[in-house]
């Protein structure tokens, strides 16, 4: 397996490797996250383990490509909504983003399989079965890496044209709520877990929605600790708590114009919880805040952002979304 050019970004590389084949030919070179992939011909038998690629191939009217999917044989299958045909007997169950099917997939002969973010760490046993690639988005700019996402898998899967005409809809609608945006104020998303929630600033998991929106953060960049997350019930981790804890005071203090919202447990079907909006509504610090007292709560689509962030039909609908809030808050 060949590396890509150190230095070269991904989306660069896989253009440039789609691009760059005489006419006549039909190998396809795939450059990705971890390494470089060779397809004899077009893929017309595809699993897809990766939620924001399965967004993009609906997007472009490619979903027959897809003959596999992660959902389980004997429970219903949690995708966002604009996705659930995957749901139906002609996309085959494919065991979950963090256990596939090994089995299953061997038995479809497929031509390619595709892995990303949570799946990725499938790689080296995807690649066991049959070719296999990482379309895991890198980092940077999260409305960038939908429009480069969209071109690649446009040339990957001969829908160049209508990849164009996805990405042109999607420039116009993030334009426009760039515009709205950048007169709304500041913004803070809220990302609930369990029974509680936290401030997620830019450069966090959930960071694009300040990229998708325009808004002025409320709040600063993330910075990190360095390290793996420490583990459950040591000193680590109550120190860890204390310091989301510390930002999130910090965050509501700065008083954001708008509020927006991720309910986790809405987004994997945990009943057991109270949906956050009703817990939001009983935390004085969270009431006091101008957005609060003046309506200005956009609750996102908790499944498009946290089961696949980056795919154009899902990041368009959300943008649409947004704006249509700021618009009629003007």
């Amino acid at each position: 397996m060949k590396k890509i050019i150190p230095g070269l970004p991904l989306a660069v590389a896989l253009a440039l490797a789609l691009g760059a084949a005489p006419a006549l030919a039909q190998e396809v070179r795939i450059p990705h996250a971890q390494g470089e992939t060779v397809l004899p011909a077009a893929p017309q038998k595809i699993a897809v383990f990766d939620l924001p690629t399965l967004d993009i191939v609906n997007a472009l009217g490619k979903s027959d490509l897809v003959v596999a999917v992660p959902k389980s044989a004997d429970g219903p299958a949690n995708f966002p909504a604009h996705l659930m045909g995957f749901a139906e007997d002609r996309h085959a169950p494919a065991g979950t983003l963090f256990e596939p099917d090994a089995a299953a997939l061997k038995a479809l002969a497929l031509d390619l399989i595709v892995v990303g973010g949570r799946s990725a760490a499938q790689f080296e046993q995807m690649a066991a079965i049959a070719p296999t690639v990482d379309l895991s988005a890198g980092d940077g700019d999260m409305v960038s890496n939908v429009i480069a996402s969209t071109e690649n898998l446009g040339r990957l899967l001969g829908a160049e044209e209508e990849a164009a005409a996805r990405i042109a809809a999607f420039r116009e609608t993030i334009a426009r709520t760039h515009e709205l945006g950048g007169k709304a104020g500041t913004g803070l998303l809220l990302f609930g877990a369990g029974e509680g929630f936290s401030a997620q600033p830019p450069g966090s998991r959930f960071g694009g929605v300040y990229d998708l929106t325009g808004i002025e953060p409320a709040i600063g960049p993330s910075e990190a600790a360095p390290g793996p997350r420490p583990e459950p019930g040591t000193p680590e981790a109550a120190a860890a708590r204390q310091r989301q804890q510390e930002a999130l005071e910090a965050a509501l203090a700065a008083d954001p114009d708008w509020i927006f919202t991720i309910d986790r447990n809405a987004a994997v079907g945990n009943t057991e919880v109270a949906p956050l909006a009703e817990r939001l509504a009983t935390d004085e610090r969270v009431t006091a805040t101008s957005a609060w007292q003046e309506g200005r709560v956009i609750h996102l689509d908790s499944k498009v952002w946290y089961l696949m962030t980056g795919g154009i039909d899902g990041m368009t609908a959300s943008a649409e979304a947004v704006a249509t809030a700021f618009a009629q808050a003007q």
